[in-house]
């Protein structure tokens, strides 16, 4: 595994190496880096993240208890926490209350464990495509590689068309998981929710799992889809991170809500990969979702990114328009990217 890791590196990771090499060492470079690919917010964190943070570092004992270890499937408060959150902010009852909920160092590790409890060597892993690399390469590094990945063409001809019923086609006895992103990791787009609803339809009655990757619900810039805030349904993963909501990736703070069932399996699984998430991440953000007034200014905050976002997409389209005339560039509904 180890061989085969170094033979195959994230080329995401490897960019992001260049990247902070250039920062130390800019003079090893003849020419300024320009840098097209930045998979992380631009803007700072909410304020209340501070607030919260001083909190901790000046009350000793909270300071002492967030540096402790937490159950691994998260800290009960903070997972109160993400319940209301989903209530308050993002409209959404968590039917079946904390039982439903896990905390991950990161969404990118939580997938991982994800993908082990759903699935075993020789089973078949569904992803769109375009769609984000790492989720074939983390299915190949957790010791699946003998996991097929499959890809369900969502773009075609320049136009971003996912159609639940061609969706059966790329669905064999195998698969096990189906994998969307919604704003999406690289083509920007936001799944209409009948669609998106076809997709679990199908995956319901074909018997699978589909995760609904929502690191790029807060940088919506059209009405957001009721998939969003409506209850999970049976068959349906979420996966939350506070890594781009919060724009803390180096925090590495996630949560997914799904069956109680499926989280009993995957905190099995945690228990010997990572043991628990940050003590201190989920206690500076307990306090931060604690009060109706902290949820409001966070409310508040996502409202400003989204316009702030939505205006740099608009002026990304438009420069790559003028720069290279002969691209058919997807107009970008939400996320970081113009896909072309």
């Amino acid at each position: 595994m180890g061989r085969y890791a170094v033979e195959n590196p994230s080329a995401i990771r490897e960019i992001m190496s260049v990247v902070a090499d250039f920062e130390k060492h800019p003079e090893k470079y003849p020419r300024k880096l320009i840098y097209l690919a930045g998979g992380w917010p631009q803007d700072p964190p909410p304020p209340v993240l501070r607030e919260v943070l001083r909190e901790l570092v000046e009350d000793e004992q909270a300071f002492n208890l967030a540096a402790r270890y937490t159950p691994t499937k998260g800290d009960p408060d903070f997972l109160e926490a993400v319940a209301r959150y989903e209530r308050s902010v993002w409209g959404r009852e968590v039917r079946e209350g904390e039982d439903a909920i896990i905390a991950g160092a990161g969404s990118t590790e939580l997938t991982a464990a994800f993908m082990m409890a759903c699935m075993d060597p020789g089973d078949e892993l569904l992803l769109t495509a375009p769609g984000y690399l790492n989720y074939k390469r983390q299915a190949e590094i957790e010791g699946l590689l003998r996991v097929r990945v499959r890809w369900w063409p969502v773009v075609k001809d320049h136009e971003y068309t996912p159609d639940p019923g061609e969706l059966a086609d790329y669905i064999t006895d195998r698969t096990r998981l189906l994998i969307i992103i919604s704003p999406g990791n690289p083509d920007g787009m936001v799944m209409p929710d009948d669609v998106y609803e076809g997709v679990l339809d199908v995956a319901e009655e074909k018997g699978i799992w589909v995760m609904l990757d929502l690191a790029y619900r807060a940088y919506c810039f059209r009405e957001e889809p009721r998939y969003f805030s409506r209850p999970r349904r049976p068959n349906e993963i979420l996966m939350c991170t506070f890594s781009k909501e919060f724009r803390i990736p180096g925090w590495r703070l996630a949560y997914a809500i799904a069956e109680p069932e499926l989280v009993s399996v995957v905190n099995a699984i945690e228990q010997a990969r990572v043991l628990c998430p940050s003590g201190l991440a989920q206690k500076a953000i307990t306090r931060a979702l604690a009060t109706e007034e902290r949820l409001r200014t966070i409310r508040a905050y996502y409202d400003a990114g989204r316009k702030k976002y939505a205006r740099v997409a608009g002026l990304t389209l438009k420069a790559l328009e003028e720069a290279m005339p002969k691209a058919v560039p997807l107009e970008p509904q939400g996320g970081f990217y113009v896909f072309f």
